[in-house]
């Protein structure tokens, strides 16, 4: 299993490039809806090839704030794929293992049309995937404010060529009905990528792993016994927390 760290594209670039290039870190570069204005296709071209040169692998987290490629609302569902799929297409410059997609499902929103809502998301998968094979990158879903994982089995079952999993067990800690071991007994024949992080069991703190509830050592296990290698990606939020959730990982994987 191989483990990336997670840093959005404006702090690699502003910061910790170099940083990274010494110390030899494999990157999920966060794409938020930001940095796709404010740099042009240059930049991200000259960064991918300083990665690239050091031997540095990448995958890519795609932008997700107010986006919803699964919206009822047309212009709503217009607008999130056109600025989703701005993203695929910066994303293809990194040649990334994976590519990381957000579906956009709200409870608050979708509760009463899940129905309609998951048609409208499968319709929007489809473009996506379209998109993905023609960028040749690896498009993988990850759980957020999903419910619980029964309710993405069909999705992953109607495109299982096409799409993988990205677990996040942290977000079904706090934000679905049923613990993270749940989720990975159910969908883990579709995983590719986990990524890592803890919480308290109530906010999406974003952690180093031990800090908080989150059940990593039966998650490792598991993975293991199933002879499962996903791709492992740290996504603690401050850099005290990265440095200690990369040596917790790894001693996991070891």
């Amino acid at each position: 299993m191989e483990i990336f760290v997670s840093i959005p594209f404006d702090m690699l670039v502003d910061k910790y490039l170099s940083l990274c290039l010494e110390k030899k870190l494999n990157i999920e570069v966060g794409l938020p809806y930001n940095v796709l204005d404010e740099f042009s296709y240059l930049k991200f071209k000259e960064v991918a090839r300083l990665l690239e040169e050091e031997g540095l692998k990448t995958t890519v987290h795609l932008p997700f704030m107010d986006l919803s490629p699964g919206a009822l609302d047309p212009w709503i569902k217009e607008v999130s794929l056109r600025r989703i799929t701005i993203a695929m297409e910066r994303a293809a410059i990194f040649k990334p293992l994976s590519v990381v997609l957000h579906s956009g499902y709200h409870p608050d929103y979708h509760r009463e049309k899940r129905e309609d809502w998951k048609a409208s998301f499968k319709d929007a998968l489809k473009y996506l995937i379209k998109v993905a094979k023609e960028l040749k990158i690896p498009l993988n879903l990850e759980n957020t404010f999903e419910p619980e994982p029964e309710f993405l089995v069909d999705i992953f079952e109607d495109f299982r060529k096409d799409l993988g999993w990205c677990f996040d067990p942290a977000h079904a800690r706090v934000f679905s009905k049923k613990h993270e071991l749940e989720w990975l007994e159910v969908l883990y024949p579709y995983i590719r990528e986990i990524h890592c992080h803890d919480n308290s069991g109530s906010v999406d703190e974003h952690l180093a792993v031990g800090k908080g509830v989150i059940e990593f050592e039966k998650i490792f296990k598991f993975l293991k016994e199933k002879g499962l290698s996903p791709v492992i990606t740290s996504e603690a939020h401050t850099e005290e927390d990265t440095y200690l959730n990369l040596k917790a990982l790894k001693q996991l994987v070891d």
